[in-house]
C-alpha cells in the first residue's frame, strides 16, 4: 500500500467509524454563518453559541444591526464567547462592509471563485483561513475540508503532513485523500474523532479505527 492509498484509507475507516455527523449550527444565512465562527474562535461550541443567541436578541446578526449598534453593545452581547475586545469591534467593522458592497447578503459574495472570496473575506482582522473555508463549506456547499486545532492535530499525528506545516498544507493533504464531494462530511467526522479519540491529551489509541495505520499510536 503505497503513501496515498494509506491516506485515503485512514480518512475512509475514520468517518465510517464516526457515522453520520450532523452540522452543529443552521444558519438562516451566510452572514450568520461568518458571525458565529468568528465568535467560535478560542472558544467552545457551548459558549459561542451562547454569544450568538444573545447577539441575535439584543441587536440582530444581520450586516444593519450590527452595523448600526455600538461596539459597546456588542461587546457585551457577546462576553461568553471570549475576546470580546478584539470580536466585537470587528465584527462591526464586517458588518459596514458586507451592508456597503453586499446589498443582497453575503450569499452575492460566494456566487464568485473560492479565491475571490478568500481575498475579499481574508482582508479583515479577525477573519482567517479556517473562518473562510467553513463560510465556504457550510454557505457556499464548497467541496473543501475546513482545518481547525482537532483537524490540524489529526493531520499531524497520522502524517499527512509535517509538524509546523500551513494551513493550506494540511488542507491541500486532506482534500487529496477524501472522497470528492465529502469532503465536508470528512471534515465534521475529523471534528468529533479529534474531540472523543484523538484528543490532545490522552488519545485513546487502543478505540482508534486506524491504530494499525497510525505512525504516532500511543503503545497499546
Amino acid at each position: 500500500m503505497d503513501k496515498k492509498e494509506r491516506r485515503q484509507l485512514v480518512l475512509r475507516l475514520i468517518v465510517k467509524h464516526v457515522g453520520e455527523v450532523k452540522v452543529p449550527f443552521k444558519w438562516a444565512s451566510a452572514f450568520e454563518n461568518l458571525v458565529g465562527t468568528i465568535l467560535s474562535q478560542n472558544t467552545n461550541d457551548r459558549n459561542s453559541w451562547q454569544a450568538f443567541q444573545t447577539l441575535k436578541k439584543k441587536v440582530g446578526v444581520d450586516p444593519k444591526s450590527l452595523s448600526e449598534a455600538s461596539v459597546n453593545t456588542i461587546r457585551r452581547s457577546i462576553r461568553s464567547a471570549g475576546l470580546y475586545n478584539l470580536k466585537a469591534p470587528r465584527i462591526k467593522v464586517i458588518a459596514k462592509h458586507v451592508k456597503n458592497k453586499y446589498p443582497q447578503g453575503l450569499e452575492t459574495l460566494l456566487k464568485q471563485s473560492d479565491e475571490e472570496v478568500r481575498k475579499s473575506l481574508g482582508s479583515f482582522l479577525g477573519i482567517g483561513d479556517k473562518t473562510i473555508d467553513v463560510v465556504l463549506a457550510f454557505s457556499g456547499k464548497r467541496d473543501i475540508v475546513p482545518v481547525d486545532t482537532h483537524v490540524r492535530r489529526i493531520a499531524t499525528r497520522l502524517h499527512f503532513t509535517a509538524k509546523g506545516a500551513s494551513y493550506g498544507q494540511i488542507r491541500d493533504a486532506l482534500e487529496e485523500s477524501a472522497p470528492l464531494n465529502m469532503r465536508r462530511e470528512t471534515h465534521l467526522a475529523l471534528l468529533r474523532f479529534g474531540r472523543t479519540l484523538c484528543t490532545a491529551r490522552s488519545p485513546k489509541c487502543s478505540q482508534c479505527p486506524v491504530k494499525e495505520l497510525c505512525p504516532s499510536r500511543r503503545d497499546l
